[in-house]
């Protein structure tokens, strides 16, 4: 293996956001729950209760400095940022990522994004939408209270 492939940067398999992540602690399996691509909210500027990231890399030569960041995809203006380390047994190893959120900000309706950097590379990015229910309306999917059964 060449030295250009050991300091590579980690790559990225899966990214996804959701309501919460159960790790079970026997299995070593994950499960996410609640996937979703859009959150509606009353109003903005918003909070979201709970929310969570569970992403999963691989090819880490060892320990790979990693940040999760939430950016509004309009300006790429950074909204929260958090950094840490990540170690692996070896470079085949898939290292799960689990982020549980709480109060997470939202200052406006729009799209978002949740991005995965190591060092300057961004290793993936997931969007995501926020909008506005206005107050009354059926949930998706439902038709309006005075629409008659077909």
């Amino acid at each position: 293996m060449d030295e250009h492939r050991l300091t590579a940067a980690p790559t990225l398999v899966s990214f996804l956001i959701c309501d919460q992540v159960i790790d079970d602690k026997l299995s070593n399996k994950k499960s996410a729950i609640g996937i979703f691509n859009t959150i509606l909210v009353p109003k903005v500027p918003a909070v979201i209760h709970q929310m969570a990231i569970l992403a999963s890399v691989t090819e880490i030569a060892g320990r790979a400095e990693l940040e999760i960041r939430m950016v509004r995809d309009s300006d790429d203006l950074v909204l929260f940022s958090g950094k840490g380390h990540v170690d692996a047994p070896n470079p085949l190893a898939i290292v799960d990522l689990l982020f549980a959120m709480q109060g997470v900000k939202i200052p406006e309706a729009g799209q978002y994004a949740f991005e995965i950097l190591s060092g300057a590379a961004l290793l993936g990015r997931r969007r995501f939408q926020v909008w506005v229910r206005p107050p009354g309306s059926p949930p998706p999917g439902m038709p309006p209270a005075d629409t008659p059964p077909a």
